[in-house]
């Protein structure tokens, strides 16, 4: 595990939980400086925003140095050269300095333009006009940012709204990952393609994006070029879900819960759909419901589903090879690979909101939400840091070379997904969803 980047965000974030939890015991503005940004500033004219980094230079300063040295640990057993790294990471942070100040802008919080749709268009815009250079790339972790988070994102969610909520948000999500895989494979071997391919795109589709793409790939054995397709749609697809998700929750005049619930079931993957469930809950003027409606149904329902379709499709392999390349060892591995898929993260968010609702358990509601200010500032942080990482790394031009039919199999199959996703989330479940607050 000590090779995972899954393993390392869990510890960097439950790290960060405990770092500000001490200084907010110490009362210590370290927490508040690090978390800083520009993003709520509403600036109208430059000589604010100038203002605004000329009398906060030394949590500026601070920022990238407590970043880097928190980092640094994962990035040496992830066996990634750390001088390139360090130096890559300060483009980074300066990309997300701008990205702030962007979403920080009047006019962009007109259009509900949030740090990670900024990050995320920012990061699309300079990576498909400018060729990046290699010793920027070590930087561009796009996992780690996500999935530390995600675990921050842990630390500020009430332990009982996942007693509370969980159940639904787990038959939702079970229900959705189902069907959409179900219909994918189903539509890709109607189509001629192979049992790897159609696995691949359905768990692309189904689960959590690339990672579950990758890890299906691996179970069914599948060509590179098979999975290099299924990440090039995964990746297109989600990018377009960032606008269009949002825009359809407003046009069928969901609820701030339901709109969170049914992106958490029809977004393909996590970065993604927390982009989407922002901007919506930005829309909306409810942001925290649409972002826990979220997190429920994808993160905790849909996420932990990369292990159990990475078991099936393992025994699945050797009944799709030829009699004279069959073995067991497909079968003996299943468990093996199951435990390996599982996602740790998710187990780290778990970790984050048992922890936090422990440590706040005698707090008054007004001294829990001083507390949590600060990780809701990292958590931006990290999400803004992995859409600008998203976009340096997308080429739009590379990702449209995909065959037609893969492409028509894939699109059924997430259209599939947005209907079975809405009726789960305003008519099954639409109560409940509506009543989260």
């Amino acid at each position: 595990m000590l090779k995972t980047e899954d393993f390392w965000a869990t510890i960097i974030g439950l790290l960060a939980l405990f770092g500000v939890w001490m200084a907010w015991q110490a009362g210590s503005p370290l927490a508040q400086m690090v978390a800083l940004n520009a993003a709520g500033l509403h600036w109208q004219n430059w000589g604010t925003l100038f203002a605004f980094f000329d009398q906060r230079w030394d949590a500026i300063i601070l920022q990238p140095v407590v970043f880097s040295l928190f980092l640094a640990i994962p990035v040496i057993f992830l066996n990634l050269d750390l001088e390139r790294f360090l130096m890559g990471f300060v483009v980074l942070f300066l990309l997300a300095l701008v990205t702030f100040s962007i979403a920080g802008w009047a006019q962009s919080a007109r259009f509900e333009l949030e740090p990670p749709v900024v990050a995320l268009l920012l990061g699309l815009l300079i990576g498909n006009l400018v060729t990046i250079p290699d010793w920027i790339k070590p930087a561009l972790r796009v996992e780690l940012y996500l999935k530390t988070g995600i675990v921050l994102l842990g630390a500020t969610f009430p332990l009982s709204l996942l007693l509370s909520a969980g159940p639904a948000a787990l038959v939702q999500a079970a229900v959705g990952t189902i069907v959409t895989v179900g219909a994918i494979y189903g539509l890709g071997r109607w189509r001629g393609l192979s049992h790897g391919q159609s696995a691949v795109l359905g768990t692309g589709a189904g689960v959590c994006g690339v990672s579950a793409a990758m890890a299906a790939g691996s179970a069914v054995e599948a060509r590179r070029q098979e999975i290099y397709q299924a990440i090039s749609l995964v990746i297109l697809f989600s990018l377009a879900w960032v606008v269009v998700l949002p825009q359809l929750a407003v046009f069928f005049g969901v609820s701030p819960g339901q709109g969170g619930a049914w992106i958490g079931t029809s977004e393909l993957a996590d970065a993604a759909g927390m982009a989407a469930a922002s901007s919506f809950g930005a829309m909306v003027g409810h942001t925290n419901v649409v972002i826990k409606a979220f997190t429920l149904t994808k993160v905790i329902g849909r996420d932990v589903w990369i292990g159990l379709w990475a078991i099936f499709w393992t025994f699945t392999v050797s009944r799709h090879r030829a009699p004279e390349a069959r073995s067991s060892s497909a079968d003996s591995a299943a468990m093996h690979a199951w435990w390996r898929r599982v996602p740790k993260f998710v187990i780290g968010f778990l970790l984050a909101a048992g922890v936090m609702s422990l440590l706040t358990l005698q707090m008054t509601p007004m001294l829990r939400h001083h507390l949590l200010i600060p990780l809701v500032g990292l958590r931006t942080w990290a999400f803004t840091l992995c859409f600008l990482a998203i976009g340096l790394n997308t080429h739009l031009r590379q990702m449209l070379a995909v065959e037609r039919r893969v492409l028509f199999v894939f699109s059924a199959g997430v259209a599939v997904n947005l209907v079975v996703g809405y009726v789960l989330s305003v008519i099954v479940f639409g109560a409940q969803w509506t009543a989260l607050h």
